[in-house]
């Protein structure tokens, strides 16, 4: 496996890192401004993670080749754009952009669910883990927005419990991306 392929791979897995990481630092720590800081950074990384992992969906054909495809993976990145909108003009600039944080949660859940259809109807990646991309898709759906009506405000621990369906879809794409070399390589 080439370098470049090593990092695409490790980009996979930074939205579930950061996500989970940021719920223990903020279960851990005290709350301040530092700590906002620290955990925005790790948000904006997890949002990054996120848009390399979508381009790689689509490159990967796993959800076939239609127009749904593009539909999906597109209002996905607008969810982590929104989210990072959120963060950037929010924390820094001191605006109010509170509505983009569940904007971003919608987007992000209609894009992954429109995805995770795909996936489950192209049959691309056998067994479980071609349910991974819907489980992120369901995740706001089934946990944030309950809880968001519920309590009237977002639930953080819930937010940043989204990495455990990131790092499971991460583990998706790289066990396909595996097979698929090794596949591969049977011919040679």
């Amino acid at each position: 496996m080439n370098n470049k392929n090593n990092i695409t791979i490790a980009f996979y897995f930074l939205p579930g890192i950061c996500y989970l990481t940021e719920l223990v630092v903020w279960s851990t720590f005290d709350q301040s401004h530092s700590l906002n800081a620290v955990l925005g950074g790790l948000w904006t990384l997890g949002q990054i993670g996120i848009l390399v992992i979508l381009p790689a969906l689509y490159q990967q054909k796993i959800a076939g080749g239609t127009k749904w495809k593009v539909l999906g993976v597109t209002i996905a990145a607008a969810g982590a754009i929104s989210y990072s909108i959120n963060y950037i003009f929010g924390y820094w600039l001191n605006m109010n952009t509170r509505i983009f944080l569940p904007l971003g949660a919608l987007l992000s859940g209609i894009g992954m669910l429109i995805t995770g259809v795909q996936v489950l109807l192209g049959k691309r990646w056998p067994g479980l883990t071609g349910k991974f991309p819907l489980i992120v898709g369901l995740y706001p759906f089934l946990v944030m927005f309950p809880l968001l009506m519920i309590t009237g405000h977002p639930d953080l621990r819930a937010i940043m419990g989204w990495g455990v369906p990131w790092l499971l879809l991460a583990i998706g794409m790289t066990t396909d991306a595996a097979r698929r070399r090794y596949d591969a390589n049977k011919f040679i």
